[in-house]
């Protein structure tokens, strides 16, 4: 006798779809290989801002914790990272974490980066959306409000 296994079924759910909205002149970076990775057009040479999206599936032991713990070690290895604001509840479907932060670039620029994960309960796994948007603060090219949009166009679909 036999068993036949499937993906995606219930027991191997597939993964969310991942949408979000952007002002006319941001582009698709489709290139990079991430689920949804999005740069506004700059003249070159300047620090592209940018929103980028992944997804990574974890076993049913995983936790909220679990994710915190590693996007705040994340954050912590950056050049000169300084936390200016930190902030948990539901996002996306599920437990959610916001940080604000700034960080120095390699040529000295310096940066604002926002971080979301969203730890989605699955079932027999978790998914973790993790958006993390980052801007020039010295440039003039500061665009913290569009990449605020950005995230708050973001939605997750589970099938």
């Amino acid at each position: 006798m036999t068993q036949s296994f499937s993906f995606p079924s219930e027991a191997f759910p597939a993964y969310p779809q991942i949408s979000a909205v952007a002002p006319q002149d941001w582009v698709a970076l489709a290139a990079v290989g991430l689920p949804l990775a999005l740069a506004k057009n700059t003249a070159p040479g300047k620090f592209r801002p940018n929103v980028l999206v992944t997804l990574t599936r974890f076993g049913a032991d995983y936790s909220f914790a679990k994710a915190r713990k590693a996007i705040e070690d994340k954050v912590k290895k950056l050049p000169r990272y300084k936390e200016m604001s930190s902030e948990t509840g539901e996002f996306l479907g599920g437990e959610g974490l916001h940080l604000v932060g700034r960080f120095t670039m390699a040529k000295g620029e310096l940066v604002r980066q926002s971080v979301s994960i969203a730890v989605i309960n699955r079932g027999y796994v978790f998914d973790v959306v993790e958006i993390t948007g980052t801007s020039a603060l010295v440039s003039g090219d500061n665009v913290e409000g569009e990449i605020q949009e950005i995230f708050d166009s973001l939605s997750v679909t589970v099938n």
